[in-house]
């Protein structure tokens, strides 16, 4: 995967051995880059200049990686970040998913997977228009709206399932759920889609329903916090995807193949059939990159 845009890069981390390969590699991908060692050095920088992307570890001298950012996002509210760590016990990704943190690497990991996070985080917006236009041509042939909802009610239900896909999400690429806990939540979240694309799509959606449908998504992603403290049990398989079939797409998350934009397409990909997508071949591509196993 490359980035259709160069961009200019900032690395913060302490490690000079760690700080030099990032840098190095980045470089050569023809990327502007400058590196800092600390949160102090990289705020000061952004005080004075705008960067494309931040590539942060969490574990910096003084303020930790993820305060430093939401510092930084202050200063450039339009700028990208991946955060990298090598401490399973953190609440990290938790903390990433509410601050929309765009990547999360946990070590140790290839620098191919690094420039696959790089590339994919730096061409995210321009994709994720393209998607949405596909899908608002397939939306139109189901008699659907893709516009965004206005009411604040239906904003916030909105807000939680996007939330609770990023804690699926950040669980699986920060290593804090299993294949089998993964399916777990992405069942959770496959049988709520059908309650969510009717409110989304009803005129005049009752605020009680949308405040409950709200809750179970909450669910989802508390549930993700019992995971990463090792108090849940994983649940038995629910049946509704099969564990074969959801492989290929916990693989593509945790690969770096896949955006959390693709994620939130999962469900209604899951549930097209293929001839529903006629002159859209991109999304037909986009499905079988996730489920290889349907049809």
């Amino acid at each position: 995967m490359e980035c259709s845009n160069m961009a200019k890069i900032l690395v913060v981390e302490d490690d000079e051995s760690m700080n030099n390969i990032l840098v190095s590699t980045l470089v050569e991908e023809d990327h502007e880059v400058q590196s800092a060692f600390n949160g102090p050095t990289a705020i000061e920088m952004f005080q004075k200049e705008t960067f494309d992307l931040v590539v942060t570890d969490v574990r910096l001298p003084g303020i930790d990686g993820v305060e430093m950012f939401l510092t930084l996002r202050r200063l450039q509210p339009n700028v990208k970040c991946i955060v990298i760590t090598g401490y399973a016990s953190e609440d990290t990704p938790v903390r990433a998913i509410r601050l929309k943190i765009d990547d999360y690497l946990f070590k140790p990991f290839s620098l191919k997977y690094f420039l696959h996070s790089v590339s994919r985080t730096l061409n995210e917006d321009e994709e994720k228009e393209e998607k949405r236009e596909l899908f608002g041509k397939l939306f139109a042939r189901f008699g659907l709206s893709s516009e965004k909802p206005r009411e604040e009610t239906l904003e916030a239900l909105v807000e939680e399932r996007q939330e609770a896909f990023r804690g699926m999400y950040v669980g699986v690429r920060s290593g804090y759920l299993s294949e089998r806990a993964a399916l777990e939540m992405y069942t959770r979240l496959e049988l709520l889609e059908s309650q969510f694309r009717n409110l989304l799509h009803k005129k005049d959606a009752d605020t009680s329903r949308l405040n409950e449908v709200g809750v179970l998504y909450s669910s989802i992603r508390s549930r993700l916090e019992e995971f990463k403290s090792g108090k849940a049990d994983e649940a038995p398989h629910a049946g509704v995807v099969p564990p074969d079939q959801f492989t290929p797409l916990f693989k593509a998350i945790l690969d770096s193949e896949i955006s959390f934009d693709d994620l939130l397409y999962a469900p209604l990909l899951r549930k097209t059939p293929d001839a529903r997508f006629e002159t859209l071949g991109d999304l037909l591509k986009l499905k079988r990159k996730l489920w290889p196993g349907s049809s």
